[in-house]
């Protein structure tokens, strides 16, 4: 009887061992995306979690030109103009519905700039974050993003990041 009884508790301490070994590594916190065009930073993001999914959120956004924070939540400076409602960039959940599938997670993203969405992919290498933006269906064509850790002193000084634990996802629509 003892042999079994240590045996079963063998068994499911491998499988909990082995489930938890699979799944994704988190990607919540901080990060700041990399335009893969130009190699310059594009926006901070939060990546938040959300009954049990991921979620991404636009807190601040850079100036092509000067590469400097020109727009945060707080400002509320540009619009997503091809997105129903035309919503305020700074504050826009673009990635949404991410699962955990093991190495990666997976779900949706929207391109403010055009309205479209895409199947999303993200997972870790090393420190950084891989973001995969691809079509649709069984063609998977897309383009991978670099994004990189980000630490509040990228942010203006007096800009007061939001709490994450605050955050309900409000998925948006291409027109």
């Amino acid at each position: 009887m003892q042999t079994k009884r240590i045996t079963l508790i063998a068994l499911v301490l491998a499988v909990t061992m082995t489930a938890a070994a699979s799944a994704a590594e988190s990607i919540v916190g901080l990060w700041q995306s990399i335009s893969d065009k130009t190699g310059k930073p594009q926006s901070i993001a939060m990546i938040y979690a959300y009954q049990g999914k991921v979620y991404a959120r636009i807190l601040a956004v850079y100036n092509e030109t000067t590469s400097l924070i020109d727009d945060t939540t707080a400002i509320g400076k540009y619009k997503a103009d091809k997105l129903v409602g035309e919503p305020k960039t700074c504050g826009l959940d673009f990635v949404y519905d991410m699962q955990d599938k093991g190495k990666e997670w997976v779900g949706l993203i929207i391109d403010p700039e055009s309205g479209k969405e895409y199947e999303c992919k993200i997972w870790k290498d090393g420190g950084k974050l891989i973001l995969r933006g691809q079509l649709k269906g069984p063609i998977k064509i897309g383009r991978n993003q670099t994004w990189l850790p980000a630490s509040p002193a990228l942010l203006p000084k007096d800009y007061a990041i939001p709490d994450p634990a605050t955050f309900v996802p409000v998925i948006p629509k291409g027109k």
